[in-house]
């Protein structure tokens, strides 16, 4: 049997635990890894070619004699510590000897040679060119397109930025004041509607939601429709993106939207009789709100201080269902045009009235055959989804982005991005009543397991302790990934 070529590190240990005899811990396991998920991964790439795919859209200047690491294992080392919660290029110096790491990226995991260390994957991360990074933003879509074993007949394109906070000096980190209050970045994201990833891209931390937006809009929209004709484009985004030559462009180019809308005067004198026949409503229903003023605040916190010390977890779910239930909306609809807007468009008011009074929020869209209430709640409230699919990329620690050069951040946003890619493939091939999980309880149960590997001369042996609770999930995974069942179950 193969020996690992790993040294210990560390030096053993006698635990005072008043056991029954002397409990020891060294260091050595030469066989074990801790990372025993990363085969789920390697079995997602072997039938998707994910990352495959984005490293042949890399460039290798290097001599080719003089190659160890080739840049397919490198990409993929890197997203395997990722997924691992090991994001920083440090951590590769400990985890190139990992077995299940040197398993997947097709090494033997035993007496292969070890996986890039961390000075060959920071090069990997600086020498990165701008014509690189447009090729993976292109896989990203690309991919996505592949995906699909036949056309949708529609696909919802839901857009929005988030804040990565940086500590250091790096390349268009800038102050943003206001709900930020910190140096940042602000990358846009760009998901479909059941979370499928098409767009990670790295903006300065001093633009705007629509600065990058439209353009990006005008590549998928082509992309998209090269490959699918037929396909009806849909976009989803918060008030953040009001913006005339974005509704123009997708007005002209037959591109479905559903766009919040920032409040004005002009708007409120539009919603006025909306906001009248919802007071009216709510006080023959439930008479005179109680939460209004600073007394009426007062009352609140005290109503849900009481509600939450009811003991029956029955009757406190009941009284906080009473409490929320007292609350009517009203819907409108009317023209209006901006002066900056070409032509006026539809707009959409929701008003809800409840306890603390009054609450309005507007949405501007294109989309004619459907009712108010429809377009609303039926549509533009569903883009809710895509703050947890953007919560899901940053539990891949994808804030840590610490490169002192742009174009190096940027390429580390894409190794996040291809992981969450990775994991939402796994996600999706649950059972339906998991497939909602987030990405950090994805990790705890199916990439975080203990394994043994044993390498012999004409096998490799992979032994998952049997109190595993998950292991029936993870075998039904590798199954639908395309493993064979050597025994039958």
């Amino acid at each position: 049997m193969s020996k690992s070529t790993a040294k210990q590190r560390i030096g053993q240990l006698e635990l005072d635990l008043d056991a029954l005899k002397p409990v020891h811990v060294s260091f050595d396991g030469e066989d074990i890894s801790g990372n025993g998920g990363a085969l789920l991964i390697a079995q997602v790439e072997k039938l998707t070619g994910f990352i495959r795919g984005a490293a042949d859209r890399l460039d290798d200047h290097r001599i080719a004699a003089l190659v160890k690491h080739n840049l397919f294992e490198q990409v993929f080392q890197r997203v395997l510590q990722i997924i691992a919660g090991a994001a920083a290029t440090s951590d590769s110096d400990l985890l190139r000897h990992d077995p299940a790491f040197k398993l997947a990226a097709g090494r033997n995991p035993i007496s292969g040679e070890a996986l890039a260390s961390q000075p060959t994957q920071s090069r990997l991360e600086n020498g990165r060119s701008w014509k690189e990074l447009y090729r993976l933003c292109q896989w990203l879509v690309d991919y996505y397109i592949e995906s699909h074993k036949k056309p949708p007949k529609s696909i919802v394109l839901d857009f929005d930025g988030s804040a990565i906070e940086t500590y250091g000096l790096q390349l268009q980190a800038f102050y943003r004041s206001g709900p930020y209050g910190k140096y940042m970045y602000f990358p846009l994201f760009v998901f479909d509607q059941h979370g499928s990833l098409l767009v990670a891209a790295l903006r300065p931390g001093d633009h705007g939601e629509v600065t990058l937006s439209l353009p990006v809009l005008k590549r998928l929209v082509r992309r998209l429709r090269e490959a699918w004709p037929k396909v009806e484009i849909f976009v989803r985004a918060d008030g953040a993106f009001t913006d005339a030559e974005f509704y123009k462009w997708m007005d002209e180019n037959s591109v479905k939207y559903t766009l919040g809308l920032k409040h004005n005067n002009v708007l409120l004198t539009y919603s006025k009789s909306a906001r009248q026949e919802a007071s009216k409503k709510f006080n023959r229903k439930f008479g005179p709100p109680l939460f209004l003023g600073k007394q009426g605040e007062k009352l609140k916190l005290e109503t849900i201080k009481f509600v939450r010390a009811i003991a029956d977890p029955k009757e406190r779910t009941e009284a906080q269902h009473l409490m929320n239930s007292r609350r009517v909306r009203v819907f409108s609809q009317f023209n209006y045009g901006a002066k900056t807007w070409s032509r006026e468009r539809r707009v959409i008011s929701r008003v809800d009235f409840d306890d603390e009074g009054v609450n309005v929020r507007y949405i501007v869209t294109n989309v004619e055959n459907l009712a108010p209430a429809q377009v609303y709640e039926g549509i533009y409230c569903q883009r809710a989804r895509m703050e947890l699919w953007i919560k899901n990329i940053k539990e891949t620690n994808c804030t840590r982005l610490s490169c002192a050069q742009f174009k190096a951040n940027m390429f580390r946003l894409l190794l996040h991005a291809f992981a969450y890619v990775l994991l939402h493939e796994v996600r999706r091939r649950l059972a339906n009543e998991n497939t909602s999980m987030s990405l950090t309880q994805l990790r705890l149960q199916l990439v975080f397991v203990p394994l043994q590997v044993q390498e012999h001369r004409n096998s490799i042996n992979v032994r998952i302790s049997a109190t595993y609770r998950h292991a029936r999930t993870f075998r039904l995974l590798c199954k639908r990934l395309g493993a064979q069942s050597s025994i039958a179950a």
